[in-house]
Formats: structure tokens, C-alpha cells, sequence
């Protein structure tokens, strides 16, 4: 595959994915390019992985889609089931579908729990981790002020909307102080367009798990790369993964808080890539 496809659907299980595929390797190389597969954040879409692609796609073939409920991919509807292994699933089953049997997972926020799962439950289909701004568990301050002064999250989302709701809380999710205002209005503008439903299942899917438990089982070559002010990612828990998984690679932006993935792309494609390299030996 040396070509870039464009924006596309195809049907997976019981949705229709929405994907993208990025491969501007040269043609004339010995074999397949490695995937790259990107896996976006809460109530997100791949929209938030613009910055990546550019570097990336010239010496991999990079995979971005949107996950159950966001962007063009199928809605499910309420009260379907919603879970951590079915939303694997359906990464996993793309993939099989393009025929591709292996790949770096590259995660941010829940994308990146979604990640660890893979990597337990499937680790002959990951080459390696890459985790960005993903809390291994949610601190219970985080959960109590994602109420935003309601009974409890459900019920602020059903009051003001997804936007409204990503309003409140977009201090958790975005570094506010570097964040120009109209990125602000972008992101908040992008998780609006999520369902009310999709929103609150996502949020209990991400809050239930504390990967902190089982996450040395891991063996493949990991990357964690966070800010050093980020609410949800704290440096004290990236510290401790780091102290419990001696061959990952910790990787912190000083003087950043939440979404540096929107607000560093390029400094964290640098980092990935010098990853990669070093593990260059694992062929997709």
C-alpha cells in the first residue's frame, strides 16, 4: 500500500468504521511499511491526530479512525452494550480488514487505556505502546468535579450537553493557559457533536479501570508521554508507572498541562519517532 486513501467507511461487526489511511512510504522499498494505529480520546475524533499524520506517513503507513459514536462512525443505540473489549474489538477488527496484522498503538487519554487492554488481551497484534496524556486511574478529585455540581456526570451531561458539560470541565482535558481560544472552541465544538449517551458510556468505561493493577504484565517496548500539569495524567502516577515498568520510556513536557497532543504535535512526533527507532528491530 504506497498510496493515500481517503477518508472512507467500511463495516465492521455490527458499525460502519469511518478511517483514514496515510502511506506516503516509497514504493520501491523491500516490504510493508510498520502501522501506526491512532486511537483518540474521549468523545474525540481523528481529527485530533492532524499534527501526527505529516511526519508519520512518510515512513509508515498511519491508520486514524473514529471509534463507536464519533465522527462518521455508527451511533450505537442507547443502552447497547458499551465496553473497554468491545471498542478493542472494533480496532482490532478494522485492522483485519485492511489486512494488517500487526501495529504501534498510539493512544491518548482513554484511547491509551483502550491501548493497555489491547496490549493484555491481545499482545500478538501490537508491536508497541504509546501512551499520551492516558491516566492509568482517574484521581477521585477529577471524578467528584466531572459532576460539575450535579448528582453525578450523567446527570450534568443530560443538563448541558456534551458541549456544555466539555465546557465546565475542559481544564481537565486541555492546558487552558496555552491553549489559544479558538482551539478551545474547536475541541469544544468537536465533543458537542458526540451523542449524549455515547458520552456517559465512555465516561464509565474510562472511569471503571485502574490499569495500575495489571499494567507490568505488559512486555512490548511502551513510550508514555505526558505534560508535567496535567490533572488527569499526574507526574506522581507517571512516576510510578515508570518505577513498575523498568524498560518503558517516560517522557515528560515541562511547564504543560492536559492535550499535548493538540498543543506539541510536533515535539511529540519527535520523541515517538526517536522511540521507534530504537526499537526498530520489531517489524509489523
Amino acid at each position: 500500500m504506497t498510496a493515500n486513501i481517503p477518508l472512507q467507511k467500511m463495516r465492521v461487526g455490527d458499525i460502519d468504521i469511518e478511517f483514514e489511511v496515510s502511506d506516503f512510504t516509497d514504493p520501491w522499498a523491500d516490504g510493508e511499511p510498520e502501522t501506526i494505529l491512532f486511537h483518540h480520546g474521549y468523545c474525540r475524533n481523528m481529527n485530533f491526530w492532524r499534527g501526527w499524520v505529516p511526519g508519520l506517513a512518510r515512513h509508515y503507513r498511519v491508520l486514524c479512525f473514529n471509534s463507536r459514536g464519533c465522527g462518521g462512525t455508527t451511533v450505537p443505540a442507547a443502552g447497547a452494550p458499551y465496553g473497554a473489549d468491545q471498542l478493542v474489538g472494533d480496532a482490532l477488527g478494522l485492522m483485519d480488514k485492511l489486512g494488517i496484522q500487526r501495529a504501534h498503538w498510539v493512544g491518548e487519554s482513554s484511547g491509551g487505556i483502550l491501548g493497555i487492554v489491547a496490549a493484555l488481551t491481545h499482545p500478538e497484534r501490537l508491536n508497541s505502546l504509546v501512551l499520551v496524556n492516558t491516566p492509568f486511574k482517574l484521581p477521585g478529585a477529577v471524578m467528584e468535579t466531572y459532576n460539575v455540581g450535579e448528582v453525578d456526570h450523567a446527570t450534568a451531561i443530560e443538563k448541558l450537553g456534551v458541549g456544555g458539560w466539555c465546557r465546565k470541565t475542559l481544564g481537565y482535558r486541555l492546558d487552558l493557559a496555552k491553549a489559544p481560544k479558538a482551539m478551545q472552541e474547536w475541541v469544544i465544538s468537536e465533543m458537542d457533536k458526540v451523542a449524549k449517551h455515547v458520552a456517559i458510556e465512555h465516561h464509565l468505561m474510562a472511569a471503571g479501570g485502574d490499569m495500575t493493577k495489571r499494567i507490568t504484565e505488559i512486555k512490548m517496548p511502551i513510550l508514555i508521554m505526558f505534560g508535567e500539569n496535567s490533572p488527569l495524567a499526574k507526574k506522581e502516577q507517571m512516576n510510578e508507572m515508570k518505577a513498575r515498568l523498568p524498560n518503558a520510556k517516560l517522557v515528560m513536557f515541562e511547564g504543560y498541562g492536559h492535550g499535548i497532543n493538540l498543543l506539541i504535535p510536533d515535539r511529540c512526533v519527535g520523541e515517538m519517532q526517536k522511540f521507534l527507532d530504537e526499537h526498530a528491530t520489531v517489524k509489523a
